[in-house]
């Protein structure tokens, strides 16, 4: 797959709710940073981290409004929006940068975010 390829199928498994095909396209090494909180490093506490926020989400509606390519690195520019299992929902504008390795698979992903729309949609706040 090319590395836009990847990074549409890696959305394509949060939509689906396929967990484990997303996993499966990660390095285990992969450093999982979403701006402008602290990063997650190593594929065992990436899978910590989102099963831990995936707890109470019933699905995942990713969208893709702009995706661009330069080598193994990949821009998106997408509006997540997820819902939760009481009924609630919430989505969240998010620029995003993967950067892929030699093997094909995530090695770096960094999502940037505006923090006060997060806890609006997210906290309630």
């Amino acid at each position: 797959m090319t590395p836009q390829a990847t990074v549409e199928a890696f959305i394509g498994h949060w939509n689906s709710g396929d967990l484990e095909a997303m996993y499966a396209m990660c390095a285990d090494d992969v450093v999982w940073h979403n701006i402008p909180m602290d990063p997650v490093a190593g594929k065992a506490a990436f899978r910590g981290a989102v099963d831990g926020f995936m707890g109470n989400v019933a699905g995942c509606d990713w969208q893709i409004h702009a995706i661009a390519a330069n080598a193994n690195t990949v821009l998106t520019e997408r509006t997540d929006a997820f819902s939760f299992t009481d009924g609630r929902s919430a989505a969240i504008r998010v620029m995003g940068t993967f950067e892929l390795g030699a093997d094909g698979l995530i090695a770096a992903w960094r999502d940037y975010f505006d923090m006060g729309e997060f806890q609006r949609e997210f906290l309630g706040a």
